[in-house]
């Protein structure tokens, strides 16, 4: 990544998105366990240690209030011997840049001592975690992406990490990035295919739903301390 140049849902409608998103996740067999890839964490992360999860929350940046909504939800299990098992009690943090393409809390974005689309959750008992943010704008050499991080606790310390990146569809991003708040940025100058660090083994399926996009993704992860 070049550090140098990066730039209210309707509740029936999201739950019944989410619904129809999440079906075709559980027909995969839990003894496949094909594990989630790791992509590299980029230099963009901030530990703010906020436990929330409206990442849009107490922000009236235009590239944030004026974003396309996007709500998440992530299913984390671990190999557990042939198997995979759904977490719980793992920390997930998600960070991504605005419409703008724009991180927060960066010096040389101008953006120090805001929080905006930062944020984890604790996963539950069933390895679930929902986030509610709004769809990541694009800045030079990178496609639209969300970064995540995943990290398991012990006696208070660190005791696991995992970190990846989410991608999406060209057809949504098309189409989010088309809307006034995004095309002020111009025509985006890479792809999915174009980007180096991109993984279709990442890629959210997204429903549209209220306006915004909704999707369920489960992410399997090698055994976690």
């Amino acid at each position: 990544m070049n550090r140098s140049t990066p730039h209210a849902l309707n509740r029936r409608a999201v739950l019944g998105a989410l619904g129809a998103a999440g079906a075709t996740l559980t027909a995969v067999p839990a003894l496949a366990c094909a594990l989630s890839p790791r992509i590299e964490e980029g230099p963009f992360f901030v530990d703010e240690g906020l436990k929330r999860s409206d990442l849009t929350a107490g922000t009236e940046r235009p590239g944030v209030v004026n974003g396309t909504p996007l709500h998440l939800s992530l299913r984390v299990e671990a190999m557990r011997g042939a198997a995979c098992e759904p977490l719980a009690g793992a920390h997930v943090d998600l960070w991504h840049a605005d419409a703008s393409g724009l991180y927060s809390d960066e010096a040389m974005l101008h953006t120090r001592g805001e929080r905006f689309l930062r944020g984890y959750q604790v996963t539950d008992g069933s390895g679930m975690v929902r986030f509610a943010t709004i769809f990541p704008g694009w800045y030079p050499d990178r496609t639209p992406h969300v970064h995540i991080k995943i990290r398991t606790y012990s006696r208070g310390n660190v005791a696991d990490t995992f970190v990846s990146q989410l991608y999406f569809e060209e057809a949504v991003t098309d189409a989010v990035l088309a809307r006034r708040s995004y095309a002020t940025r111009g025509r985006r100058d890479t792809t999915n295919a174009g980007d180096q660090l991109f993984d279709a083994r990442m890629m959210v399926p997204l429903v549209a739903a209220g306006g915004g996009y909704a999707g369920t993704f489960t992410l399997r992860l090698s055994a976690m301390a």
